[in-house]
């Protein structure tokens, strides 16, 4: 199966398959849970073990438009650090196709070895920890792709990150504002932003929230860009037709310096 998806993927018909995919795959999330699911603790190991057997270090589709959106958002030459660096997929299409200098911390072992075995610059290290014990330098830009919807305390870690970062944040999390989000709710359940267990996700946003969220942690969000959702709509009515976002954020203090 694995091996039909992946000739599917990469045929002619790749854009068909793609769409044809996702709709079905929205379709179903607002009526069932996934087959994944299961309730109790999550191994991240054990989530590495299982991602190394359907295509470690590959962009899905999804993955991808938000690599190339974080990839408009940072300049040729920038020091990057990508926090929760994962497979180090993103990393490596933000060096490919940006042209940065790129780093990568993680909190599991698996996952920066085979970082490594890539030949990226990834370290381990645990950001429910003071970062001050793994961050020693300042980085232009600093990503956190998919990683503050999973934390306790996001306001924390930006706050921590603040003075290690000379430009900008660029964060992605899902919108729970998506409309699809909302009909879930309308049929009696919850916005499904998991695929393992409910424990997944800790925190959740829509558009609104995120802008008076950052406001209030002293960070301004210079841009909102939609990378997935209902194709035009998106762009138009990002509230409601977009899935998910990438926010660059900016120290208000440090822009008004500037």
């Amino acid at each position: 199966m694995y091996a039909l998806k992946t000739n599917l993927r990469q045929s002619f018909i790749a854009p068909l398959y793609f769409w044809g995919a996702n709709r079905y795959r929205m379709l179903r999330r607002l009526f069932i849970y996934p087959e994944t699911a299961r309730v109790g603790d999550v191994n991240y190991d054990d989530y590495w073990d299982k991602k190394a057997a359907s295509g470690l270090g590959l962009l899905s589709e999804w993955r991808r438009k938000r690599a190339h959106v974080f990839s408009q958002l940072v300049r040729t030459g920038e020091h990057v650090l990508d926090l929760g660096v994962g497979d180090g997929a993103l990393l490596k299409y933000m060096i490919e196709q940006a042209k940065v200098v790129g780093y990568g911390l993680d909190i599991s072992p698996k996952a920066v070895a085979f970082c490594r075995e890539q030949g990226l610059n990834v370290d381990l290290a645990d950001v429910n920890r003071p970062l001050g014990e793994f961050i020693q330098q300042p980085y232009d830009v600093i990503v956190l792709s998919e990683i503050i919807e999973h934390l306790p305390d996001p306001e924390r870690l930006l706050n921590e990150l603040r003075p290690h970062a000379k430009r900008s944040i660029l964060v992605s999390v899902p919108n729970t504002g998506f409309h699809q989000h909302r009909l879930r709710l309308l049929f009696g359940k919850f916005p499904l932003q998991w695929v393992v267990t409910p424990g997944e996700h800790l925190r959740y946003w829509t558009l609104s929230d995120f802008k008076w969220w950052a406001g209030q942690l002293g960070f301004e969000v210079v841009r909102a860009v939609p990378y997935e959702g209902t194709p035009i709509l998106k762009e138009w009515f990002p509230s409601w037709f977009a899935a998910a976002f990438v926010y660059e954020l900016r120290d208000k203090q440090m822009r008004k310096q500037a």
